[in-house]
């Protein structure tokens, strides 16, 4: 249980980090605040279609790509920083479950890839910063609670 305090209004609140669970598969409120935070920045790019430029359909095949790498990263980058531990249990390297994402490898490995995607559409990487920056605190405020 999680207990999330709001002293001034004398409020306290305990909640599970399980929304539900589907046999023995649990979904974490993270995963759906996740979701949620992607669908209503699919919904704020697809009423910005054009601005800069910048298709919709670009920004979906961007996030198609641009998602699955930052998780490979932000995995490689907790891996690197618990390296002994890895060394010693290779196998953990894949045992996503068990947590061990690190947010700045996610970054890293998602502004690199950006990068390359408008090279190879030839769109202006400033303006593709510009188009999906209104979104991002979406996201990051939500891996924050993990």
């Amino acid at each position: 249980m999680n207990v999330i305090k709001f002293p001034g209004l004398n409020l306290n609140f305990n909640i599970s980090r399980i929304a539900f669970s589907i046999g023995n598969i649990s979904v974490y409120w993270y995963a759906i605040l996740m979701m949620s935070a992607f669908v209503i920045s699919l919904i704020t790019y697809r009423i910005k279609d054009g601005k800069y430029g910048i298709k919709f359909d670009d920004v979906l095949s961007l996030a198609l790509i641009v998602i699955p790498i930052s998780i490979i990263c932000a995995r490689l980058y907790y891996v690197l920083f618990k390296l002994d531990y890895y060394m010693q249990n290779p196998i953990q390297i894949l045992n996503f479950r068990s947590g061990g994402l690190a947010i700045y490898g996610g970054i890293i490995g998602g502004v690199i890839c950006c990068y390359i995607y408008c090279k190879i559409k030839k769109i202006d990487f400033i303006d593709l910063l510009d188009y999906i920056v209104v979104c991002l605190p979406f996201r990051t405020s939500t891996r924050e609670m993990g």
